[in-house]
C-alpha cells in the first residue's frame, strides 16, 4: 500500500488550522496541515514535481502532533510527514555543507561510541573558552555558529550504573538515550536516586543506542529501524519496565509497533512508560519534600502533550511538592520551536517561536522552568542565556530529587 494513501483521510475541513505552530506564525495554506496533505497527495502522483517550494514548506512543519491530536478523521499526520519526508529525501539537492553536517549528526547520534567520545571533547572545548570565542568570531557559516549558541554546557560526572536498594520493591531499566548522556546526566541521576529510595533496583544496559526517532523524521526510516532492533536485544526479553525522561524519545520508543508491527522491536513499546507518567503510579508515603523558596514555571512539550497526551501527570507529580507554587506557560499548547533538529535547520522559525515562550516565562518571575523534554531544555536554556537571565530548566524529577529530604537514620 502506498504509505501516502492515508491522505485520503483528510477531509480539509480546516479544524486544525488554528492549532498549527507554523500556520499562525505564516498565516501561509502551504503551512498548515491542510495545506502539507495537498502537497503529500502531489508527491503520491505517478510523476511528481519537486521542487525548493515543496521541500520548504514539508521542512517547516514541526511534527508537534497538535493537528494529529484533535483531527476528527483519525488523519496519522506524522506517519505521513515521514513517508513525505523519506520520498524526498533521494530528490533533495543539498549543499556539501549541508549533506556533511547532516550525515556527522545522524551519525554520531547513532552511535554510543561517538556519544562516549563526544563527551570529553566538548567538555574541553567549553572549559577552554572556545565556544565563547567562536560566538564572537565573524565569518563562520551559519550552521556552525547556530549549533555552538545551542551547544549546552557538558554537565559533571557521569552517567550513573545501575544499583540496588536496600528493599527491593522491583526491577525497572533505564532509558538514557544518546544525547541524554550528553547534556542531561543530572536528570538520569536524579531518576536513579528517587528510583532507588522508592525500592526499585534501577538497570541500565549499556549496549542501548537512540531511540531512532530523528532518523525517522530526517527520512531514514532504514537506520531507524536498525536502532529500534538495537534497544530491543539491549533491553531483554523480561517483563521490567524500561523507563524514559526524555518525552521525545518515550513518544517514539511506543511508536515502535506501529512502525516495525510485529517484529520484535514492536515488543519493546509494551514496557515502555515516560518516568512521570510512571511516578504518579507510585506510593510515596515513604518520601518527604521541602518547599521551593522561588515560584515555577512548568512548560509541557509537544510530545507530552499531544503524543503521550499525558499533560496531567505533570500536574499530578507537582502535588508532591508541599506549598509550591506554579504558573503553566503554555495552558492552550504552543510549541517551543525545538522539535529534534528543527531548531537548526528552521532556524528563523524556530527562534520565533521560542521567543514568544520566552517573554512568557520573563514575565511570570519564576527562577526555574520544569520541562519534560531535552530538545525544549535545549532551546529554552539557549534563549534565555541569549537573554542573559540565570534562570534554570530542569527536569520535573531533578527538582523532585534537589528537594527530598533525607528521613533515613
Amino acid at each position: 500500500m502506498d504509505p501516502l494513501s492515508a491522505t485520503d483521510r483528510c477531509v480539509k475541513c480546516g479544524l486544525c488550522l488554528p492549532h498549527c505552530p507554523t500556520f499562525a506564525l505564516t498565516g501561509n495554506e502551504a503551512d498548515s496541515p491542510r495545506g502539507r496533505i495537498s502537497l503529500m497527495q502531489l508527491i503520491a502522483e505517478p510523476e511528481p514535481r519537486w521542487s525548493p517550494g515543496l521541500f520548504l514548506h514539508l521542512d517547516r512543519c514541526l511534527q508537534c502532533g497538535a493537528c494529529e491530536a484533535m483531527c476528527p478523521s483519525a488523519v496519522p499526520f506524522g506517519q505521513l510527514m515521514d513517508a513525505a519526508q523519506t520520498a524526498a529525501e533521494a530528490h533533495r539537492e543539498r549543499p556539501l555543507l549541508g549533506r556533511l553536517t547532516r550525515s556527522a549528526g545522524l551519525g554520531i547520534i547513532r552511535s554510543p561510541r561517538w556519544i562516549r567520545l563526544m563527551a570529553p571533547v566538548v567538555g574541553a572545548y567549553q572549559k577552554m573558552g572556545l565556544q565563547s570565542l567562536l560566538a564572537k568570531t565573524p565569518g563562520l557559516p551559519a550552521t556552525f555558529k547556530r549549533l555552538n549558541r545551542l551547544l549546552p554546557e557538558i554537565q559533571s560526572g557521569h552517567t550513573p550504573a545501575g544499583c540496588i536498594p536496600a528493599q527491593k520493591r522491583g526491577r525497572v531499566y533505564l532509558f538514557t538515550g544518546c544525547l541524554g548522556n550528553l547534556f542531561d546526566r543530572q536528570t538520569l541521576a536524579a531518576t536513579q536516586r528517587l528510583l532507588t529510595r522508592l525500592g526499585y533496583e534501577v538497570v541500565i544496559p549499556g549496549t542501548q543506542t537512540c531511540c531512532g526517532a530523528l532518523h525517522q523524521h530526517n527520512g531514514d526510516p532504514a537506520t531507524a529501524a536498525e536502532l529500534a532492533q538495537a534497544n530491543h536485544d539491549a533491553f531483554g526479553a523480561d517483563n521490567a519496565p524500561v523507563l524514559v525522561t526524555a518525552s521525545g524519545c518515550a513518544a517514539h520508543l511506543l511508536e515502535y509497533p506501529s512502525l516495525y508491527g510485529q517484529q520484535p522491536a514492536g515488543a519493546l513499546a509494551a514496557r515502555v512508560s515516560d518516568i512521570v507518567h510512571f511516578l504518579v503510579q507510585q506510593d510515596i508515603s515513604t518520601l518527604r519534600f521541602a518547599t521551593p523558596a522561588e515560584p515555577l514555571a512548568v512548560h509541557i512539550p509537544c510530545t507530552h502533550r499531544n503524543a503521550l497526551r499525558q499533560e496531567g501527570d505533570v500536574l499530578e507529580i507537582l502535588k508532591w511538592i508541599p506549598d509550591h507554587r506554579a504558573v503553566f506557560i503554555n495552558p492552550k499548547g504552543g510549541c517551543c520551536g525545538a522539535a529534534g533538529s528543527y531548531m537548526l535547520s528552521q532556524p528563523e522559525m524556530s527562534d520565533r517561536l521560542a521567543d514568544q515562550l520566552i517573554e512568557t516565562i520573563l514575565g511570570s518571575d519564576a527562577k526555574t522552568i520544569l520541562t519534560t523534554n531535552l530538545g525544549c531544555s535545549i532551546q529554552l536554556k539557549s534563549g534565555l542565556k541569549q537573554r542573559g537571565e540565570a534562570i534554570d530548566v530542569l527536569h520535573p524529577v531533578t527538582l523532585l530529587d534537589r528537594l527530598l529530604i533525607d528521613t533515613d537514620p
